[in-house]
């Protein structure tokens, strides 16, 4: 059995729904990204999303409803068939800023309440309740790769006919906690300039979105994208660091291609994890050196982070549904902020959106604080 994706939905800095999305980075040139960080940027080092001003518990539900339903609805699901959904969710953070305000809230003396829950469960019951789904809730928390994760295991539970359909979701909102985490780490950049694989960048721009997948046993429409392979490595080198010689990175990629029975040569684009730290540029430059001498090819290669910023957790799904809205729409998006390669680069991202036929074979690559390393495979070819 295959595990197709019939539903898509993404709200993030650059929009709330597809349309929005794909006008706005159709427009995006690389004079106008650095140009629009200025506003985007001016208040904190962090790509916001815009037009949800309400109190953070508000905020969370009212996002994650409508990337719910909006992917619900693509799949043109029943209301029967919406409440076989099982439920998988990735996020870094979870609840965490919400929590935040009702620590302030009580220290304020306006609450009786100190914190809203302890754990995360209050999450997946919000999900469950929303759709009135028979089951309980999947959360995964495996840092930058928990989203991509709990797709791949949606999709294999799927393939191995233990479930039918699959609800799949990522989520990371602004907390003060993640945010001074990183800062502390020296890790977030001080020009406000994201850039992947390039000799200037000097650290990430964390950013927030939310994104959701409905999983499948059989397509619905032609473009529909299909699990092809998931391969998931630890590299136990540094909890917060990559192996400097990029192989752990490097074996994840390959092993996702052999699971595949596939060769570089039949993948059309790599989407990197590039987070644009020194360390992540890097080894997974290195990684990528050594795919491209293996089979003695080399293919396409674009970063998304400078468009979304590091959305940690729900990176996996948020990247994902912003590839997969580009390629039905016909193009591939750029590498924005890239200019001069560091030397472990034997590629150049792609600068510009760059056209491409609506039928594609992506190989989707993730890096993880504590070692955790994820490349999944998903392709619309026959």
């Amino acid at each position: 059995m295959n595990s197709y994706i019939t539903g898509a939905s993404l709200i993030c800095n650059i929009g709330d729904n597809y349309k929005s999305i794909v006008s706005n980075l159709q427009n995006m040139t690389q004079e106008s990204y650095k140009e629009g960080l200025k506003d985007i940027l001016k208040d904190k080092t962090f790509y916001k999303i815009n037009n949800y001003d309400f109190s953070n518990e508000e905020r969370f539900k009212k996002i994650l409803k409508k990337v719910v339903f909006d992917a619900i609805n693509e799949a043109k699901l029943t209301k029967e068939e919406q409440k076989d959904l099982h439920i998988f969710m990735g996020s870094t953070s979870m609840e965490m800023g919400t929590n935040e305000e009702y620590k302030q809230e009580f220290e304020n003396g306006k609450s009786t309440l100190e914190f809203k829950d302890i754990g995360n469960g209050s999450m997946g019951d919000y999900i469950e309740s929303l759709i009135e789904s028979k089951y309980k809730s999947i959360l995964f928390s495996t840092a930058c790769t928990s989203s991509v994760n709990a797709l791949a295991y949606a999709s294999k539970m799927i393939e191995q006919k233990k479930i039918k359909k699959a609800l799949v979701i990522g989520i990371e909102f602004f907390n003060k906690s993640t945010y001074g985490g990183f800062s502390s780490l020296m890790l977030l950049s001080k020009t406000k300039v994201y850039r992947p694989f390039d000799k200037n960048s000097d650290g990430i721009i964390l950013g927030e979105g939310c994104s959701a997948f409905v999983l499948e046993a059989e397509k619905k429409e032609e473009d529909n994208f299909k699990f092809i392979s998931w391969s998931n490595t630890c590299d136990n080198y540094a909890e917060t660091t990559s192996d400097p010689s990029g192989i752990p990175i490097y074996e994840t990629m390959i092993q996702a291609l052999q699971k595949a029975k596939l060769s570089l040569k039949d993948v059309d684009c790599i989407k990197a994890h590039a987070t644009g730290s020194e360390n992540n540029n890097s080894s997974e430059a290195k990684a990528i050196k050594i795919l491209f001498n293996k089979y003695n090819t080399k293919t396409k290669v674009t970063a998304i982070k400078p468009i979304l910023g590091h959305t940690l957790g729900a990176c996996g799904t948020n990247e994902i549904a912003l590839m997969l809205y580009c390629i039905k729409n016909g193009f591939l998006p750029a590498t924005f902020g890239f200019k001069e390669p560091i030397d472990e680069v034997v590629f150049t991202p792609l600068l510009k959106n760059t056209k491409v036929s609506e039928k594609q074979t992506i190989l989707f690559n993730y890096v993880a604080f504590g070692g955790n390393n994820s490349s999944i495979i998903l392709s619309n070819k026959d």
